[in-house]
């Protein structure tokens, strides 16, 4: 009979134990989870290939998907792609609204001085887009020329450094917000003679808003022209610098392990990708 009661007190104690285990079990669970942080990512639904909606309804794009590959890892951190109009993107960073902004970036001295950048996750394929009559295919070719731009943006940077270091050469620039779409449709009515643009993104909204009569060329002296190459980044609000060494981290290894290279064929149909030493 002794026997039988100890069997049962050793048993229930056996309970108590995995019982114990469980409740801690459970309570480590739950504080791992309260240690990942949300970041939010502003971003562009019409900024195709970068990122952008589909009919369906459904967020893809090739910078999307680098932070969708990037965040499988990123185990402290689980994002959140929220739309934005483009002028409204880094005003989210602004208003803490956003940790992260994705929208085809590039860096101007300005944002420098303001923000964070990640590494970049390619180097930008940008063409002339002027009309066919024009049809201009060199950077020596702009002098003169009138073209329009959002402010703030790294090729505001690139047209006052070649309008600086060429006084007899310069280039007519006029600052709006007006969407890429509207800017295209401007060259084809003659408000403008031309825009530097992003190759892929401008091509698509020409097609998708039948904008007629322009053509677009990657310029054939570009290499004569070093501060017109530019790179696509991540911007991040300034006080996120353990999340831009942790974001960093990831993009090398995406590098490293051919999804960069993947992606940008997929999305550009080419594998445009910064040189190893842009990950350091």
């Amino acid at each position: 009979m002794k026997k039988i009661k100890f069997i049962a007190v050793a048993t229930l104690g056996l309970a108590s134990i995995s019982l114990l285990v469980a409740c801690s079990s459970q309570k480590s669970s739950g504080a791992a989870k309260d240690k990942v942080t949300t970041i939010t990512v502003a971003t562009s639904g019409d900024s195709n290939p970068y990122e952008y909606t589909t009919s369906s309804g459904k967020m893809t794009g090739f910078e999307y998907d680098i932070l969708k590959q990037a965040d499988k890892d990123l185990k402290d951190y689980q994002f959140k792609f929220k739309v934005y109009d483009d002028s409204a993107i880094l005003a989210a960073l602004d208003g803490g609204r956003a940790q992260i902004a994705a929208n085809n970036f590039g860096k101007t001295k300005a944002r420098e001085e303001k923000y964070l950048f990640s590494y970049p996750v390619r180097q930008g394929i940008d063409a002339i887009f002027s009309t066919s009559k024009e049809n201009i295919t060199k950077i020596s070719q702009l002098a003169g020329k009138t073209t329009e731009i959002p402010t703030g943006t790294n090729y505001g940077d690139m047209f006052e450094t070649w309008n600086k270091n060429h006084p007899d050469k310069k280039i007519n620039v006029k600052y709006s917000q007006r969407p890429l779409t509207d800017r295209l449709s401007a060259i084809a009515s003659g408000q403008i003679d031309f825009l530097f643009a992003s190759k892929s993104a401008a091509e698509n909204l020409v097609k998708e808003h039948a904008i007629t009569g322009l053509v677009d060329t990657i310029p054939t002296d570009l290499d004569k022209q070093p501060e017109f190459k530019t790179y696509d980044y991540f911007v991040l609000d300034n006080s996120q610098t353990k999340l831009q060494k942790a974001l960093n981290t990831e993009l090398k290894k995406l590098y490293e392990n051919g999804t960069l290279k993947k992606l940008s064929e997929k999305y550009f149909h080419d594998s445009h990708i910064p040189a190893a030493d842009q990950f350091q």
